[in-house]
């Protein structure tokens, strides 16, 4: 089964007489742990649930339908949460003063109750700018 690595498959497993069907890429075979890591959401199944495993037949592979870009729509960051979100996702954030345009598309680098640092080093103050936040659309 090691050489379907990396292919798509279709999983059945389960147990107590119930099966349920798994489409997606076999990631990883453990033989040493008895288990195998299904993506794209990695999930581990242990050999002991696996009833069947069938390669998908060609042209029913998953395919990237849409791929990655930012969101024509914005977002205000208004909470905290908001910005360690951003941090941790590495997203693209737009910087406003009143109207002026301070910084497009830069990433933040941290920020506390009152302050945030940008990738470049500026700390600005969370009171005096508006952090517009874009999302990305679709699959890596």
């Amino acid at each position: 089964m090691r050489q379907w690595k990396g292919r798509q498959v279709i999983l059945y497993h389960g147990n107590n007489g119930h099966t349920q069907k798994v489409r997606g890429t076999l990631e990883k075979w453990d033989d040493t742990r008895k288990y195998v890591i299904l993506g794209p959401k990695m999930l581990a199944i242990p050999f002991e649930n696996i009833a069947y495993i069938t390669m998908l037949p060609p042209g029913r592979e998953r395919r990237n339908r849409h791929p990655a870009k930012l969101n024509s729509i914005g977002y205000v960051m208004s909470v905290p949460l908001q910005f360690d979100n951003a941090i941790y996702f590495q997203s693209a954030v737009t910087v406003w003063k009143d109207d002026e345009l301070i910084a497009y598309n830069i990433k933040l680098a941290s920020h506390t109750d009152h302050d945030v640092v940008l990738e470049d080093g500026q700390t600005l103050s969370k009171e005096g700018h508006l952090f517009v936040v874009r999302s990305l659309r679709g699959e890596l």
